[in-house]
């Protein structure tokens, strides 16, 4: 039966560090014993190590699958999404037809259920803008100037000189230290 490591990892550590400076002693007892513990401390650590890694595995796993999920739920309301539009387009442009032959009347439709209505859209009318215009065409009360930054030009810079500053020397962007991951097998 597999015994449950009840100590958490800093702890191990800790005694770890414990066994690391009597293994280093100049005593060939102190070495001895601290050999002899270190003997029995491993597979405890072992032990800890294998149970982080059987949850982190798990979790993956489990993301895997709940990404799987959603993915395949996502694609389930897309197609309903698509067949409401296509329902609701041939509804309008039913009701348009309705409209056209009956007038006003042809507006409204109910069913033992339900009601229907072809209503005007409200909110700002929509605006044509002559696509065959360029920018220089227009006045200049229609135009407007954004700055854009270039924070790719800055990154470039800055991996190449450590750091940029402005003429006044305020710092704008450095090199900051690569991030760690695990690697697990």
């Amino acid at each position: 039966m597999e015994n449950k490591i009840t100590e958490s990892l800093p702890q191990l550590e800790e005694e770890l560090q414990l066994i690391i400076a009597h293994i280093d002693s100049d005593t060939p007892e102190e070495r001895e014993v601290a050999e002899e513990i270190f003997n029995e401390f491993l597979p405890r650590l072992e032990s800890k190590i294998d149970a982080y890694i059987k949850v982190i595995k798990w979790r993956e796993s489990l993301i895997e699958y709940q990404e799987n999920e959603a993915r395949r739920c996502e694609a389930l309301a897309y197609q309903n999404k698509q067949t409401v539009q296509w329902l609701k387009s041939k509804l309008k442009a039913f009701m348009e037809q309705r409209v056209e032959q009956l007038g006003d009347k042809g507006k409204r439709l109910e069913g033992k259920l339900s009601k229907v209505s072809l209503c005007n859209n409200g909110g700002r009318p929509p605006i044509w803008i002559n696509p065959e215009l360029t920018s220089e065409d227009y006045p200049e009360e229609y135009k407007e100037t954004r700055v854009h930054i270039d924070r790719n030009k800055i990154a470039e810079d800055a991996i190449n000189y450590d750091e940029v500053r402005d003429d006044k020397g305020t710092l704008i962007a450095k090199v900051m230290p690569r991030g760690k991951h695990l690697r697990i097998k």
